[in-house]
């Protein structure tokens, strides 16, 4: 494990995230979940322009449940965006704005007007629902590489269900839980606020472009991602959270002025000088 700077033990290493390949299209009728992610083999911009897209979905906003309960769903992506609860999709606000910005998704309000861009963005900057500003741009730059993207600890699926309110009651499962609010990220597990270090902890599951993810058995992440904030964790809290997670290996999102940087720490031996 290394900390934040290099020292006579410890190295750190920056790096981007690894682009994802493009992913099979689905050839199945029948209903099978399968990865598609039409925006794979396009660069994703700096800007935050809308485009346009002759297919889109319409979502109504919830304000009780702080997501947007779709109404009107089109083409695929559903098969990696969103949560279902009761056999209703939903959406978190950081799905909401990628959506939307790529001409994708219509969200209304509850008088059926539509909820401009600026609007969804104002919801992000509030940070009530879940997702910071900075969140949002790791959790867009991850979707536009191909990534499967979902908030950390929150099941994609619940049959229970009848609401789009994606609250999840506690268990008194370690480590993994699926014991947080996928909407507004709280925790409801006593265990799961002690894995807080410092505020680091895990705010997506991320995992590697799929043709036959499933989100009714989505498997083990490829990695847990953490967004790191003010100053750099230290070594000994790098350690307390990376020996939480059962061996799911941790990477590290700084945001600085829009510009999205990953990083992962190595334990490396150097050398004693004579």
């Amino acid at each position: 494990m290394a900390a934040a700077t290099a020292t006579a033990g410890d190295r750190r290493r920056r790096s981007r995230a690894p682009g994802g390949g493009a992913a099979a299209a689905a050839g199945n009728d029948d209903g099978e979940e399968q990865h598609v992610n039409p925006f794979l083999d396009v660069a994703p911009s700096a800007s935050s322009r809308v485009q346009f897209r002759n297919v889109a979905s319409r979502a109504r906003w919830v304000e009780e449940a702080g997501a947007a309960e779709v109404v009107e769903s089109k083409g695929k992506l559903w098969l990696t965006t969103g949560v279902t609860r009761g056999g209703k999709l939903c959406y978190n606000v950081e799905e909401i704005g990628f959506l939307v910005e790529r001409g994708a998704l219509i969200l209304l309000n509850d008088k059926d007007e539509t909820i401009g861009i600026e609007g969804i963005y104002e919801k992000i900057v509030g940070g009530k629902y879940g997702c910071s500003w900075d969140a949002f741009q790791a959790y867009k730059h991850l979707k536009s590489l191909g990534y499967i993207v979902g908030r950390y600890g929150v099941p994609w699926t619940m049959k229970s269900s009848g609401t789009c309110d994606t609250t999840v009651p506690p268990t008194s499962v370690v480590h993994t839980d699926q014991s947080f609010n996928r909407v507004d990220g709280t925790c409801s597990d006593i265990t799961l606020k002690e894995m807080h270090i410092d505020g680091i902890s895990p705010s997506f599951e991320v995992y590697l472009p799929n043709s036959k993810f499933k989100k009714s058995s989505p498997g083990t992440p490829s990695f847990l991602l953490c967004l790191l904030r003010n100053k750099p964790p230290t070594r000994v809290e790098l350690e307390m959270v990376e020996n939480n997670f059962g061996g799911i290996p941790l990477k590290y999102c700084h945001v600085d002025n829009g510009r999205v940087s990953f990083l992962s720490f190595d334990k490396v031996a150097l050398p004693s000088l004579p």
